[in-house]
């Protein structure tokens, strides 16, 4: 029991931190920055936002880049993330 309310717990934080991953790209949409760098930025231990940054990269809102040693993550597009909430949220207008 306890730890299928971890898994839940689990999930909800993940969904949170890709919220907050997807509010600060749009607030700064020409950043670019390693997982340690986006985690100082958003106050989250590194291991909880590598899930979320390897969830938005592989459905294309991120894109990866840098050497073999470091891996920058950046936004592809900012239209992207207005466009994902629309298709997502509706329009609550």
């Amino acid at each position: 029991m306890a730890e299928k309310i971890n898994e839940e717990l689990d999930s909800i934080l993940q969904t949170v931190i890709r919220i907050e991953l997807l509010a600060f790209f749009q607030a700064n949409p020409y950043t670019r920055d390693t997982a340690a760098g986006l985690s100082l930025r958003l106050h989250r231990p590194c291991q909880q936002l590598e899930p979320a940054l390897q969830a938005l990269s592989a459905i294309g809102i991120l894109e990866i880049g840098g050497t073999s040693k470091v891996t920058i993550y950046r936004l592809r597009s900012a239209d992207l993330i207005s466009s994902y909430f629309q298709k997502h949220c509706g329009d609550n207008t």
